[in-house]
């Protein structure tokens, strides 16, 4: 009789063992998965009952909050922007039915609460969590300015800190007010202009001739040219029976290296990438990030790689038979993002040293405490410091008497690149700057996109990054000087 009773409580304490394992594993381990099922009734409940964390700038402007209601007794959070459609594909939005999109998305475990030891407790007890605060390097008034010198028109604009990697603005036009998620998706996902893309970071487009900053820095590292080599321009470079020529079909006779890149002549980039070479010329593109992900904080599937592409995918840098004259250039199945030739132009300003692009500086709980904090980090070395100084130089002079006179700064030194990429359409571009200052002591770093406009980067681009870097420069005084 014992040895019964005995197998009975053993059969029942396994049991009762085996229903918390499951409870556990449901409610713990599985409970993620679940809530992102939509047939998953208590999803749309457990996420209104979330006090999100707010969404904070460097300038300390809320961008996303959580604002409590009540229903049949019950309390309630909703998302709101007080900002409205300021940074929206950045900030992204967090809505039960639409999911959630940016840094709304990849920061949703700090800002749900979802994080540390007692997040276990709280999804086995149902309590009603309350989520970190995220503090952005992001600056509304720099933001602010991107925003507005984009005007309504197609394209992008990204400011960096070159020497630390904080991102200051990361614009994108056309845009969207992302109180309007939650009632009205359906108009914004059809929306001519795709508002919901994130054009800084995954818009991709050819380079054109801003590209030819990592062709020069290929060209001296490998010692064969200087700055001041001397070429002599016809007009025409031929390879593989096609010719290339300089826009406007110009010739410009004998010149320095300098010179090719002030004026951005063609033929003479042409004839380096040529003698370069694929492998050469790809090594230094892998150095500056091209062909991998930039490692910025916001989710993957919004972020798109640069380098080659052929049917969709990143080609390797460094084939040896590809046609390294075209590449020279930004040809030659050339597609880049905005964030990536933010990079290059800042890790020129930087020395020779790439650092990793970062939005969020650091997580807190409301009462003050540091759960996550960001610091600065470098991902390569694309040149020496000597390099990148001569690169430096040489797009000084793009600015005070090329392509890019329109970025000029008042009082201070600006080093810059313009392009102008084709369409397939003889009359429609794609308008580029990239650059920095102060030359001298960069400070900030930018990369302006128009699209399928009839300017050029000159035209376009160059006068909204003059704009830009001076908000940022506004905005970020000199360490050891008051703010203004």
């Amino acid at each position: 009789m014992n040895r019964s009773i005995r197998l009975l409580y053993l059969t029942l304490a396994a049991g009762f063992g085996l229903l918390v394992l499951m409870l556990g594993y449901w409610q713990v381990i599985a409970a993620g998965g679940l809530d992102e099922r939509a047939d998953n009734p208590y999803r749309l409940e457990k996420q209104r009952l979330v006090d999100r964390g707010r969404i904070i700038s460097a300038d300390k402007i809320v961008l996303a909050e959580s604002v409590a209601y009540r229903q049949k007794g019950k309390r309630y959070y909703r998302r709101y922007y007080p900002q409205g459609a300021l940074a929206a594909q950045v900030v992204g939005y967090a809505t039960p039915e639409q999911g959630a999109t940016g840094l709304e998305a990849r920061y949703n475990r700090y800002l749900a609460g979802s994080y540390g030891t007692g997040a276990i407790l709280d999804k086995l007890r149902e309590a009603q969590k309350e989520g970190a605060d995220i503090r952005l390097t992001l600056d509304t008034r720099v933001q602010h300015q991107a925003e507005a010198s984009l005007s309504g028109r197609r394209g992008a604009v990204v400011a960096i800190d070159p020497i630390t990697g904080k991102v200051l603005a990361l614009a994108s036009s056309p845009a969207f007010d992302l109180n309007d998620v939650a009632s009205n998706f359906a108009s914004i996902r059809t929306t001519e202009g795709a508002p919901l893309l994130n054009r800084a970071t995954g818009g991709r487009y050819p380079p054109g001739s801003t590209f030819k900053v990592v062709t020069a820095t290929a060209a001296l590292a490998s010692g064969k040219w200087s700055p001041s080599s001397v070429f002599d321009d016809t007009g025409k470079y031929v390879v593989d029976g096609r010719a290339i020529t300089n826009d406007g079909k110009a010739k410009f006779g004998v010149h320095t290296f300098t010179n090719a890149l002030t004026y951005s002549i063609n033929t003479t980039f042409a004839r380096i990438g040529r003698e370069l070479g694929g492998r050469r010329l790809g090594g230094e593109m892998s150095r500056f990030g091209f062909g991998r992900p930039t490692g910025i904080d916001l989710p993957e599937g919004e972020v798109a790689v640069s380098g080659r592409y052929r049917n969709g995918k990143v080609l390797p840098n460094d084939q040896r038979h590809e046609d390294a004259a075209r590449i020279a250039i930004g040809q030659e199945k050339l597609q880049v993002t905005p964030l990536q030739m933010a990079m290059v132009a800042s890790a020129v300003a930087n020395g020779g040293r790439m650092m990793r692009p970062y939005l969020v500086r650091r997580v807190m709980t409301r009462d003050g405490v540091v759960v996550k904090q960001q610091r600065p980090e470098q991902v390569d070395t694309p040149s020496s410091a000597y390099i990148a100084s001569e690169v430096g130089r040489m797009m000084q002079n793009v600015v005070s008497e090329g392509t890019g006179t329109a970025a000029a700064l008042s009082g201070l030194s600006v080093a810059g690149k313009t392009g102008t990429a084709e369409t397939g359409d003889p009359n429609r571009n794609q308008a580029w700057f990239i650059g920095y200052a102060p030359a001298d002591s960069p400070r900030v770093a930018v990369a302006v996109v128009i699209e399928d406009t009839s300017g050029t980067g000159g035209t376009e681009a160059a006068p909204i990054a003059a704009n830009v870097m001076r908000a940022a420069l506004d905005a970020t005084p000199v360490p050891g000087e008051p703010a203004p």
